[in-house]
């Protein structure tokens, strides 16, 4: 065991910020109760995390992750979990010949960390690191049929027909569907890549225009991202 003696304030800035993180936006209150840490002592922290450019704070006192620590947080999250997860899109890019992307949320958005395109002169492209629409999506929906049912409330505020029912349905299937919901003449299935604790952490998404990405393909492809996503090792 080191010697070297902690510091207990640095400590504490971390752990406000992982609830931060996982509340966001949230009051001092309830990150003084959840943390343990001294109320006042979470005021002053949360204050020096806003000078230093790592949290911003709502015109009602909540606290949440600024863009710029997001930014860089993304980059360097994403550039690793998206090594690891490289071989899954090629395998489903290669098995399917359409698109296949790497979503990852963020707050309560979804934004694709990478793609590996289609060969198909008419394809779907989309570019790395842009934020693509959640509601109805099959990422969306993935992601949400593994959450803990306490993260699933910011979530449903962005798509209401999360519901439990079609969330079973989601969880019984073991992936995602996007039937032309989120862009006329497109689908597509995703699978949840969970980390060790079973939380979903991104999801496998493959996607294609419907003129030759038909419904009866849906249920194989499905099937296909699934066990990719299951396979994974690098959770």
């Amino acid at each position: 065991m080191s010697s070297v003696k902690e510091i207990q304030s640095v400590r504490n800035a971390c752990r406000l910020l992982e609830e931060v993180a996982r509340q966001q936006p949230t009051g001092v209150s309830d990150l003084a109760r959840i943390t343990g840490i001294d109320k006042s002592a979470a005021h002053r922290l949360a204050v020096t995390l806003n000078a230093a450019g790592w949290l911003q704070r709502t015109v009602d006192g909540r606290w949440y992750l600024a863009p710029g620590l997001l930014a860089v947080l993304r980059k360097s999250s994403s550039t690793s979990l998206a090594e690891s997860a490289r071989p899954l899109m090629e395998a489903a890019r290669d098995a399917t010949g359409e698109t296949a992307m790497l979503v990852v949320p963020e707050g309560n958005r979804l934004f694709i960390a990478d793609v590996v395109e289609s060969s198909h002169t008419l394809r779907v492209s989309v570019t790395v690191g842009s934020e693509m629409p959640a509601k109805s999506s099959s990422a969306l929906r993935a992601i949400a049929a593994r959450l803990p049912a306490e993260q699933l409330q910011a979530w449903r505020r962005v798509d209401p027909e999360l519901t439990e029912e079609a969330l079973q349905a989601t969880r019984d299937r073991e992936w995602g569907v996007n039937d032309n919901e989120v862009a006329d003449g497109t689908r597509a299935v995703g699978a949840a890549l969970c980390g060790a604790d079973g939380v979903p952490i991104a999801a496998l998404v493959v996607v294609g225009p419907s003129t030759r990405f038909g419904r009866e393909l849906m249920a194989p492809r499905g099937e296909l991202v699934a066990r990719l996503a299951d396979d994974w090792d690098g959770r």
